[in-house]
């Protein structure tokens, strides 16, 4: 586990570009019990020295962070998935992008609205034209019976896919530790698992960065939402309130609204952009 302190919560990977007047924006006042910055252990699910593969996923935190500054001093903690969300329990723990369910709920704080917003997760299969254009996973995992589907181990993909992971678990290579996503891909690569269940805008990030030429096709999972909401988290003591608190106050700023709205469009064709305007008008009260 390595860890890293940065006082003005700059992460060493890449960000996206923010104009001069989000950089303007009136500061958030600090919570009357809290003087100086807040100390925030923010829990990584990847290691320090993979982190490039991991940039896209980290850029609407950096958004935050920077807009913070100096109100926030955050030290980084680099640790396997399954290990964040231990941690995250603990007072001074925070972890970003993770999916809301009631279980996580009942042990820790959610804020208010996403950080992360972007496609649902999609079945991913080495070979052009592999899949068909939308899949029910579990009519699919029992049609190949010998068919191995990796997944990380120690995240919740939702009600119904996880039912269908556990349904089929024979057939479900779970994998635990740092770096559990770009491991997958290259267990896909190397003929080790039939298939994975990711973003498919993060593996076309982890092919670009690694200039793989693996063909490979992606297909929409039958019953699942439009969207997945991944949600800053900490501990329900007095620190993780806190900290919640200023999360939630800095995302109601319109400048910070602005620059997440436009980074999540990348993500989306289009037709789906297009189609997600309601969406985005209802979580932001009205188009940033």
């Amino acid at each position: 586990m390595r860890v890293v302190w940065i006082w003005l919560c700059f992460f060493a990977v890449p960000t996206l570009p923010l104009r001069a007047e989000f950089l303007q924006a009136p500061p958030v006042q600090a919570a009357p019990e809290q003087a100086g910055p807040l100390a925030v252990t923010m829990l990584l699910a990847f290691s320090e020295k993979n982190a490039p593969a991991y940039a896209q996923q980290m850029q609407h935190w950096q958004i935050l962070a920077q807009l913070a500054g100096a109100q926030l001093a955050v030290r980084y903690e680099y640790v396997s998935l399954q290990r964040s969300m231990e941690l995250v329990q603990h007072s001074g723990y925070c972890t970003l992008n993770k999916l809301k369910t009631p279980e996580r709920q009942a042990a820790m704080l959610f804020s208010q609205i996403p950080l992360n917003i972007s496609p649902s997760l999609r079945l991913i299969r080495p070979g052009l034209n592999s899949l068909p254009a939308d899949v029910d996973l579990l009519s699919f995992l029992k049609a190949a019976p010998r068919l191995k589907i990796g997944v990380a181990s120690g995240s919740s993909h939702g009600a119904v896919l996880d039912a269908v992971l556990v349904a089929r678990a024979p057939q479900v290579y779970a994998l635990a530790g740092e770096d559990a996503h770009l491991k997958l891909w290259q267990m896909l690569k190397k003929g080790r698992i039939d298939a994975l269940l990711d973003y498919g805008v993060r593996i076309e990030h982890l092919r670009r960065l690694q200039g793989d030429a693996l063909p490979y096709s992606v297909a929409s999972l039958q019953g699942q939402p439009k969207v997945l909401e991944g949600f800053l988290v900490c501990n329900r003591a007095a620190h993780g309130q806190q900290a919640i608190r200023l999360f939630d106050q800095l995302m109601q700023q319109p400048a910070v609204q602005q620059a997440l709205y436009h980074s999540y469009q990348q993500y989306f064709q289009p037709a789906e952009w297009l189609e997600l305007q309601p969406y985005f008008r209802q979580l932001f009260g009205q188009l940033p």
